[in-house]
């Protein structure tokens, strides 16, 4: 989502009478020297001389509203956002009906997290003037704030004023991707394509969204990837890395660009990784670690990861081209992509070459289409040798799974499944809501049906956005689910949402988008997940997880199987209840030891994959 700024916004005029005595001379020259500083990004310098400005202004109104104008929007830029707000608040108590400053200080409190106040503002910038500006940050900041029917009105009021608007497209479309209203949101990246058919971010979209289609049409997906990459080469050509020829040494310095690592997946899948090479002599020598962060976003996840890295770049501001110098002075070896196509990657650095070797893990699961990025890392359940050709990049597979994740700290002790105190059996969904397609709800209308002492638990954060549940309801009756046997949860934090697997007998999984983080989640708490394995790396995940965990019969390969199988646990007798005791009871220690949860050995393979890779590269 963007916003926009009304730095340049021509203030109405006030009116108080400007005093003839005031110098304008000498404040319009501060003035355009102010409004140049601005134009070239100098904010410090644009804040000293519109200061200058309104010294000299003295009772010259229209002077002093300018250069606070300017003055505030350089504040804003620095990060500066409560005196940004104050100065535009004094200008528009000077002209309280200035669309301008009223959508000025709508932006302004939608930076210091006042989505409530920041609407109200904008409501009456568009009652006065409507402008496709304050309709984008006002569909914004209704989206924030849940209220999702006047988020998407404004973005049609937006796009009605500017027909060639593309972030409103964009904006729009991830309102209906939520809502699984995937054709409704494909229409509008097709109708952003049509009018710029070479834009990075309608591009991404299309590529993200056609992820949760169903079923997964590939050939489309590598038709956008090939445009995506097309695009990135008009840009510029890669380079072949202009370092020296990549010779065998050691250690090899290698670099991670994510905009996730703090409290996130991305986060919680690669701590122990970097804490085991950490603490082992053998593989700490054979690596130096880098991270490029690629977002302001930071937490005490982060500094928890900052100490496994021997350094550390926040590059959110920076240009491509700053970037790629970087890893290039600090003589990166092999770089890793942990974000492909989501949001915050940084994929047109990679399409320059500026490493040796180029590797794709972690934070996606599908090819990002860039010939110059040489490997994905995936497992021998992921991706079969009959899906290579998926990918543009070359398959390196693991020995076992391509991730492993941190123990959860906040995890509290495993419980007895709630089933063995009552009649009925809890069937748990922890998805968002983008990967509950209509199809995955008409298969658990199914299993409802025939289980008529079962209930399903959905928690998603969004459910605690008033709307987002009624939408969402409404999806669940035209599924024909009685809303009286759901119960639809919120968001909690991470503790709390650990020990709400004590309330589900099993998990039904999404498809085709399976779970991965919540998946293994559920395993930790004892909480077996079924899931139905489709054809990519998404689609296997879930797949890959329960096998590794010595699950395999709660895998199944069809929508039949998987409906029969959650129908058969749905009505679970005595037997089959005390199977999922059992399984909650040895689950934690089962689990500690294999691929999901073996940090060390995961370490040593995917130290070895790096050296392997490194070697081949140098070989070839």
């Amino acid at each position: 989502m963007s916003v926009q700024l009304n730095f340049n916004q021509s203030a109405s005029q006030p009116t108080t009478t400007t005093n003839t005595n005031t110098p304008s001379n000498s404040a319009s020259t501060y003035l355009q020297q102010a409004q140049n500083a601005f134009n070239a990004g100098q904010w410090q310098e644009t804040c000293r001389i519109a200061q200058q400005c309104i010294a000299v202004a003295q009772n010259d109104v229209m002077h002093t509203i300018r250069a606070k104008n300017l003055y505030a929007a350089a504040l804003m830029r620095l990060g500066q956002l409560e005196q940004a707000l104050m100065l535009w608040q004094e200008i528009s108590r000077v002209i309280p009906n200035d669309p301008g400053m009223l959508a000025n200080i709508g932006l302004v409190l939608l930076k210091l997290r006042r989505e409530r106040d920041a609407i109200g503002y904008f409501q009456r910038s568009v009652q006065i003037t409507p402008s496709y500006n304050s309709y984008v940050n006002l569909g914004f900041a209704c989206n924030l704030c849940g209220e999702i029917t006047l988020a998407k009105e404004s973005y049609q009021k937006a796009i009605a004023l500017d027909s060639k608007s593309i972030q409103t497209r964009i904006n729009l479309a991830e309102i209906f991707r939520a809502e699984a209203r995937f054709e409704e949101a494909k229409q509008l990246f097709e109708e952003g394509l049509f009018i710029d058919p070479k834009n990075i971010l309608l591009l991404t979209g299309m590529i993200n969204l056609q992820q949760f289609s169903y079923p997964l049409d590939i050939e489309s997906q590598k038709q956008y990837l090939r445009r995506y990459e097309q695009r990135l080469l008009e840009d510029f050509f890669p380079n072949v890395n202009s370092q020296t020829k990549p010779t065998f040494h050691q250690p090899l310095r290698v670099g991670f660009i994510s905009a996730d690592l703090w409290k996130h997946p991305v986060g919680f899948f690669l701590e122990s990784v970097l804490e085991q090479v950490g603490v082992d002599p053998k593989l700490a020598e054979h690596l130096v670690l880098i991270a490029y962060h690629n977002t302001s976003k930071q937490d005490e996840y982060t500094t928890r990861l900052k100490a496994h890295f021997d350094a550390w770049y926040q590059v959110d501001t920076w240009s491509d081209v700053q970037l790629i110098e970087q890893i290039k002075q600090d003589h990166v070896d092999i770089l890793i992509d942990l974000s492909g196509h989501t949001t915050g990657n940084r994929l047109p650095v990679f399409a320059r070459k500026p490493a040796p070797l180029q590797l794709s893990w972690l934070g996606y699961f599908a090819s990002t289409g860039l010939s110059s990025i040489d490997y994905v890392l995936a497992d021998p359940i992921c991706i079969p040798a009959s899906e290579e050709f998926a990918f543009v990049e070359k398959i390196w597979r693991l020995p076992h799974l391509r991730y492993c994740f941190s123990i959860p700290e906040d995890a509290p002790e495993v419980s007895t499944p709630p089933c063995l105190q009552h009649q009925q059996i809890v069937i748990g969904c922890y998805q968002m809501l983008p990967k509950i397609n209509q199809r995955v709800l008409q298969c658990w209308a199914q299993v409802l049906s025939a289980s008529p002492n079962a209930r399903l638990r959905i928690q998603v954060k969004e459910f605690a956005q008033v709307e987002a549940k009624k939408i969402f309801q409404s999806r669940l009756i035209n599924a024909g689910i009685n809303l009286e046997r759901v119960d639809l949860v919120g968001a909690m934090d991470r503790k709390d949402y650990l020990a709400s697997y004590s309330e589900v007998d099993f998990i039904l999984d999404t498809f085709p988008y399976t779970g991965g983080t919540t998946t293994v989640e559920a395993l930790w708490m004892g909480v077996p997940t079924l899931t139905l394995a489709l054809p990519s790396m998404l689609g296997r995940q879930g797949e890959a997880l329960l096998k590794n965990a010595g699950l395999a019969d709660w895998v199944t390969h069809s929508e039949e199987e998987y409906v029969r199988k959650a129908i058969d646990w749905a009505n679970a007798g005595h037997k089959q209840r005390q199977e999922l005791a059992r399984l909650r009871s040895i689950m934690r220690e089962q689990v500690r030891l294999t691929p999901l949860f073996n940090a060390t050995q995961f370490a040593q393979d995917f130290v070895h994959a790096l050296d392997a890779m490194w070697n081949e590269r140098c070989a070839n």
